[in-house]
């Protein structure tokens, strides 16, 4: 992390994307196992309540230099928008990405019909606990709420990644 541990200009201020950026170089560190998630967590904070490049090198002293920081533009250099760090393969955000479908649609069954479907059962279900349960007894109008799963599991249920990639 050459740029944070001896920056060229301690006593210069952080842009929003140089606080980003050093964030995204402990990301990194974190996902190779060499902070815990603690130490990343309390670390990330600390840079993004950073003021100048002086308050970043703490946080990157005792983490080695990776190869991509060798090679990479000092942050005084650096001109314009710096991109965003790539996000790790692995977590919550890469398990989201893969269950995104590509052409931005929906994974529901009947694509956007089936999503809009499931988000009218829910009224349904209310709809017709109240009808039955004035014309007749509250006791068994409950039973309407079981739609909502039952609907969840036929619109987006084991089977929905399968029959998208039949369309």
């Amino acid at each position: 992390m050459s740029g944070y541990t001896s920056p060229e200009r301690p006593d210069q201020r952080l842009s929003d994307a140089e606080r980003e950026e050093a964030v995204g170089g402990l990301a990194q560190a974190h996902a190779e196992g060499r902070l815990s998630t603690e130490e990343y967590g309390e670390r990330s904070a600390a840079a993004r309540r950073a003021v100048t490049r002086a308050d970043l090198v703490p946080l990157f002293a005792d983490l080695p230099e990776s190869p991509a920081a060798e090679q990479a533009v000092p942050l005084a250099a650096t001109p314009g928008p710096v991109p965003p760090p790539p996000e790790p393969a692995s977590g919550f955000g890469a398990a989201y990405r893969a269950a995104e479908p590509v052409d931005g649609g929906s994974r529901a069954l009947g694509g956007r019909v089936g999503a809009t479907i499931m988000a009218l059962v829910p009224l349904l279900a209310v709809a017709l606990f109240f009808i039955t349960g004035f014309m007749g007894s509250f006791a068994w109008s409950w039973l309407w709420f079981l739609l909502v799963p039952i609907a969840g599991v036929v619109i987006y249920g084991p089977g929905a990644d399968g029959r998208r990639s039949r369309r």
